[in-house]
């Protein structure tokens, strides 16, 4: 989770285990998209900012990646660096 300090937006990867809601209204944009390519015959991930992460044998290490690679960017950047469209 990232607190913007200006002023006081969170922003994090959307997930159910924590009720959101409980701290404010929502504003969901999407970070990525996980899809299967079927020419290659494997699974890849693509950022709203054109970055891709590659292929992947299951659907499950996609997601993985895509998860690890938002966490970090989230530590590193700011909100709207990473989830703008």
């Amino acid at each position: 989770i990232t607190i913007d300090d200006t002023d006081g937006t969170v922003g994090c990867l959307y997930t159910e285990d924590i009720d959101l809601t409980a701290i404010g209204s929502l504003n969901v944009r999407r970070a990525s998209h996980v899809k299967y390519d079927n020419e290659v015959q494997k699974w890849t991930v693509h950022l709203v900012d054109g970055t891709n992460l590659g292929y992947f044998r299951t659907r499950t290490e996609a997601i993985a990646a895509e998860v690890d690679y938002l966490n970090q960017r989230i530590a590193d950047e700011t909100i709207e660096e990473v989830f703008h469209e």
